[in-house]
């Protein structure tokens, strides 16, 4: 049975935009050849009409070379808009493949500054098409002709050419063999700096309150004189053999115009002979001097499009969605730290109904954020498995995770942006009623109405418009708001356990009774709330506590059939 080919997505992108390419090779090729009007314009003036004095013909000449260059100015103009527009549509042809992928773990990779892998690369190829190195590498194309003509003109001043280039490429050879440690450098050195960059818009609080200001002053003193000192470095070293290089290509010049001259005294070659090859030696020099300076950029958009393949060409994992109603199970669930690889959760096994109210109980390392963050997907499993029904968790997809999983942490953030865009997580606002009512449920809706923007507010990471209190109940509406399938409460805070006597618990019941399942992860017990489970979290290992008390607050039975939960249901 034969397999379907697979399509390079990369590929896929050029295929598309083919015709654009084509067009702008076309106009770059005609442009090359109108380029060939300025020697003949110099050849017929200097052998023709100046010995016939013929001032019509001047005139006529200058004309046609007049519209010649206007055509040439619209051609090149439009090559560029079109390479530009070709980067965009290469951009956005690859990112709407990379943003295709549904499944969670191809998203906000650690370390990485944009949402998907393969990001960086598809930006940095978009500059380099934008950047007109296309257009440098299409001109590059015609120096082979220019020099060929030269040498049809005179091989002296060929030779003469092809000596200058030998000694422009050693020049250029010669600085990216020695030039790459010092690129590290520099570097690195910018890197450390936009660290502390990021680290102020972070951690100002915390720099503040702990007194750190003048320690962090020195660091960043310290940075920025690093971060100075390996680009001067890196500058003066690339300045030598780029001054160097362009002086040699005009020294180029000047030598072929000296053996023109020579073999014009000679009477081997006429004046405007002369003056013709001296242009178009000029042309071949600084082409090549400017396509010599675009082969690191070359071998990096090189190195771009393999890393881009790669990336592109990776199998995804495929995406399932639970069904409305489902049993949460744990089976052998392992997990180690990536770092260390020291057990962090050993064997962990249980099963819960719909309908299910989880209480765990463990002291300080025991390993219930770890629990929390592995039923949620995000940490990486030594081995085990985390069923919702009989699908593993980790293949929610984006959409499904957003509308399955509400989850409280133990530290609380938010990303910068306004109130109502945190709590609704960026998605559209359907009904601002509905917002109103989740803030309600979470004891908070009284709070930000308080504020002149109200839910228009705009928060920063930290939230300190907030309590900590007040940032507990955020993070309930937050995750109260898209109807989860599972609630997962880490370390619930003294706002939580209150709002458990009022209408949180009431919506806890009614979640429950739909069939929702809610996992808590306490160092104290809930005592006003008792849960259909109890278990004990010690150093990695979850027992179950049996006990025969009935629950203070009851919780309805398990409704297998019952429809997706509503927690903002009145």
């Amino acid at each position: 049975m034969s397999k379907s080919k697979q399509v390079n997505p990369l590929r896929a992108a050029l295929h598309g935009m083919r015709g654009i390419l084509f067009f702008s090779i076309v106009m770059s090729l005609v442009y090359g050849l109108l380029k060939l009007a300025g020697p003949l314009f110099m050849i017929l003036v200097f052998d023709r009409v100046l010995p016939a004095r013929s001032r019509e013909t001047l005139v006529a000449l200058l004309l046609l070379l007049t519209i010649t260059i206007g055509v040439m100015t619209l051609l090149d103009y439009a090559r560029r808009r079109i390479m530009a527009r070709f980067g965009a549509q290469f951009q956005e042809g690859v990112e709407q493949h990379i943003f295709s992928s549904q499944a969670r773990e191809s998203y906000l990779a650690k370390g990485g500054k944009k949402p998907a892998a393969g990001l960086n690369e598809t930006d940095q190829l978009r500059g380099f098409f934008h950047s007109g190195s296309l257009i440098t590498i299409l001109d590059f194309l015609w120096s082979p002709v220019f020099l060929g003509i030269v040498f049809v003109i005179d091989p002296l001043i060929g030779w003469v050419v092809v000596v200058g280039l030998v000694v422009l490429a050693l020049i250029n050879v010669a600085r990216n063999m020695t030039q790459t440690e010092r690129m590290t450098r520099s570097s690195a050195a910018g890197e450390a700096g936009v660290g502390l960059k990021d680290a102020l818009l972070v951690s100002r609080h915390v720099i503040e309150t702990q007194q750190m200001t003048a320690a962090y002053n020195q660091r960043w003193l310290a940075a920025r004189r690093r971060t100075r000192d390996a680009a001067v470095e890196l500058k003066d070293w690339t300045a030598w053999f780029s001054i160097t290089a362009s002086h040699v290509a005009l020294l180029i010049q000047y030598v072929a115009l000296a053996a023109g001259a020579y073999q014009t005294i000679n009477g081997d070659i006429t004046i405007g002979a002369m003056v013709a090859s001296m242009y178009l030696a000029r042309h071949v020099v600084n082409r090549a001097e400017r396509f010599l300076a675009e082969i690191p950029d070359m071998l990096e958009a090189s190195r771009n499009w393999q890393n881009l393949s790669k990336i592109l060409a990776a199998p995804r994992r495929p995406v399932a969605t639970p069904e409305p109603v489902s049993a949460l199970t744990l089976s052998q669930l392992t997990v180690r730290c990536l770092l260390t690889k020291r057990t962090l959760l050993r064997n962990v096994n249980a099963a819960f109904a719909p309908g299910s109210t989880i209480e765990i109980v463990g002291g300080a390392g025991s390993g219930k954020t770890i629990l929390a963050e592995t039923l949620i997907g995000r940490m990486p499993r030594a081995s085990g498995k985390v069923l919702l029904g009989c699908i593993d968790i980790e293949r929610l997809s984006i959409y499904d995770g957003a509308t399955t999983i509400g989850y409280i942490p133990q530290r609380i953030d938010f990303v910068d942006g306004t109130i109502e865009e945190n709590l609704v997580g960026f998605a559209p606002v359907g009904a601002p009623e509905r917002l109103v009512q989740i803030a309600r449920v979470a004891g908070v809706h009284e709070r930000i109405a308080a504020l002149p923007d109200g839910y228009q507010t705009h928060l920063d990471p930290l939230g300190s418009v907030f309590s900590k209190g007040e940032r507990h109940q955020l993070a309930l509406a937050r995750a109260l708001y898209h109807d989860p399938q599972i609630l997962i409460v880490d370390e619930p805070d003294t706002s939580f356990r209150d709002a458990l006597k009022n209408d949180l618990g009431t919506t806890i019941a009614d979640f429950t009774g739909a069939g929702g399942i809610m996992v808590v992860l306490t160092r104290v017990p809930l005592k006003i709330f008792r849960s259909t489970h109890r278990y004990n979290l010690d150093a990695g290992v979850l027992r179950e506590i049996k006990s025969d008390s009935a629950p203070i607050h009851a919780v309805r039975e398990p409704l297998m059939g019952a429809v997706r939960p509503n927690l903002t249901r009145s």
